[in-house]
């Protein structure tokens, strides 16, 4: 009990009123709130009347779930804020049940006086950590509160048990979901055709003896890169192709393991093609460039992508060019355009703003006469934001022009992880997918020498190790648009010489991979900026900003913000 109250000081909690943060929109829908709903109202009808409440938190404090028998008790409880979606942490309130069990990681009973805030001492609780029952990692807390004064032990030993058969439900849940998965597994291992096969979900991963023995080193890797980041699309079933850092490709085969309406994870029947390739030879602090292009990037991946789009483009082929925003879609057209364009006019045509039929009817229109022209060569960029009935027109316009009498045809779009343009594939013919930055291993180093020659040619400024490890490890969701606009910030600099860790803006140092708006990408920034300037104090920092810790916190955990690595 020191030691909580000697948190409550450092945490600088006010004893005379409690102040605990209201967070919008927990998750009520959580594993742990689902397991523990059923017993919990089972215990809630056999203590009715009794002045007892039962609470189920988060692993930060947050009140999921809030059940009470004793109408006169409620309204106690709403006084000092402890209902669902406040924190009680200890660093808002200080000693508390809740706080204090979830701070030390062990059932504690907190009664009366023993509280550090004056307004919670009327309450006595017993609250006991709830872990997960195979990674025993913090999940949340059950509490028990009341106002009556009576055996702690009976109230310890009663929350004890609620806790121990939470936790039961929680590993029979994990259980199923897990048999499922394995069940799955072992049917596509067993399969008429077997091959090599992998399953996993954020819990675990599962992969046999072939696949094992297939994919090996920075291959396998980056295979379990992609195939996390698919299964964690519950939407997505269906194939896709991924090109290895060996040169080689694996075609990922993709089905769910669904249970009870519940999605229990993915698997992956894998097919690996090719042969791997020696990695070019490139001369130290040289940006190695793709033969007469001018592309800067050695990764098999982006290689292979370059390959195939200049292949289709000296065939004359119609190519349906995929790719995240800001992967360089637009900057190789014209690499290839500018090596075999033999003179034909190059055409960029964006989506139209407005699918008026107006805007829509004016849209096509261009697009048929810039295809009937054979000396032209058309780019529709951005074919993923057209609407179901766009499209649809899009594809009838195309596959009724004759190819022989038209310009070539280069669609641009982003992948979709739910739907594929099978149309516009058949009828394009050649369909290549450029790799994101994340992907694109040993690249990143490249691309910022090149851009920081570019925006300061007179090659005075240089990255330094640490700098440059920061930029691998970021994981760029505006793609190489971003790490160009990052670079060209840095070669603005007034003073030039070598570039620290410390002279990198805000956003190389998150771990998000969501695409931020303006706005966002401003908030976010300014909470880096605040956490750096305060040592990466979360409290002081929110009192800066004028938000509440709870808020702070939440919007640390949408950006990606980790305050140990600002340091």
């Amino acid at each position: 009990m020191v030691a909580s109250w000697q948190r409550s000081i450092e945490y600088a909690v006010k004893p005379g009123c409690i102040d605990a943060p209201y967070l919008e929109n927990p998750n009520v829908d959580s594993p742990l709130a689902r397991a523990a709903l059923p017993i919990v109202t089972r215990l809630h009808e056999q203590l009715a009347d009794d002045p007892v409440s039962t609470m189920i938190t988060d692993r930060n404090g947050v009140v999921l779930s809030r059940t009470v028998s004793h109408e006169g008790l409620t309204t106690r409880l709403n006084r000092v804020q402890l209902a669902p979606g406040h924190v009680f942490a200890e660093r808002y309130v200080g000693t508390n049940g809740i706080g204090t069990a979830l701070a030390s990681g062990r059932p504690v009973m907190i009664a009366g006086s023993q509280h550090y805030v004056e307004e919670l001492r009327d309450f006595h609780c017993a609250a006991v950590p709830i872990l997960h029952p195979v990674r025993r990692t913090l999940l949340g807390a059950f509490n028990l509160t009341t106002v009556r004064q009576g055996s702690a032990g009976m109230l310890m030993a009663l929350a004890r048990s609620v806790a121990g058969q939470i936790e039961s439900e929680i590993a029979a849940i994990s259980s199923r979901r897990e048999r499922a998965l394995f069940q799955d597994y072992m049917d596509a291992c067993s399969s008429v055709r077997p091959g090599a096969v992998l399953a996993l979900n954020r819990e675990g991963v599962m992969m046999n003896e072939q696949l094992r023995s297939a994919v090996t080193g920075a291959d396998h890797h980056a295979l379990l890169d992609h195939a996390r980041e698919i299964a964690d699309d519950p939407r997505f079933e269906g194939t896709r192709s991924i090109a290895l850092p060996s040169g080689r490709v694996a075609e990922l085969r993709v089905s769910r393991s669904r249970r009870e309406n519940s999605d229990a994870g993915a698997i992956f029947r894998v097919r690996v093609i090719g042969r791997p390739q020696p990695a070019p030879a490139v001369s130290a602090g040289a940006a190695p460039t793709r033969s007469g292009l001018g592309l800067v990037g050695s990764s098999p991946q982006w290689l292979r992508a370059v390959a195939e789009t200049e292949a289709a483009f000296r065939a004359g082929s119609w190519l349906h060019l995929v790719g995240e925003a800001g992967v360089g879609k637009r900057t190789l057209v014209h690499a290839i355009h500018r090596a075999h364009g033999d003179g034909r006019r190059l055409e960029m045509v964006e989506a139209p703003l407005s699918e008026s039929p107006h805007a829509t009817e004016h849209w096509l229109r261009d697009v048929r006469e810039l295809c009937a022209q054979p000396s032209t060569v058309v780019v529709l960029r951005d074919v993923h934001l057209l609407g179901d009935h766009l499209r649809r027109q899009l594809t009838s316009l195309l596959a009724h022009s004759d190819k022989a009498a038209t310009g070539q045809l280069v669609i641009a779009s982003q992948p979709s992880m739910v739907t594929t343009n099978q149309e516009l594939d058949l009828l394009c013919g050649t369909s290549v997918e450029l790799p994101p930055l994340r992907h694109r291993y040993g690249d990143i180093e490249h691309l910022a020498r090149f851009f920081l020659l570019k925006y300061r040619p007179s090659g005075e400024s240089s990255c330094s190790p640490d700098a440059l490890t920061m930029l691998q490890r970021c994981p760029w969701p505006e793609n190489v648009r971003q790490l160009e606009s990052v670079i060209r910030g840095l070669a603005r600099r007034p003073a030039g010489g070598i570039i620290q860790v410390e002279n990198l803006p805000p956003e190389c140092r998150v771990s998000s991979h969501k695409v931020l708006t303006t706005i966002e990408a401003l908030e976010r920034d300014a909470i880096l900026r605040g956490l750096m300037d305060r040592n990466s104090n979360v409290q002081r920092t929110a009192q800066d900003l004028g938000i509440s810790r709870a808020t702070m916190y939440r919007k640390m955990r949408r950006y990606g913000i980790v305050p140990s690595s600002l340091t």
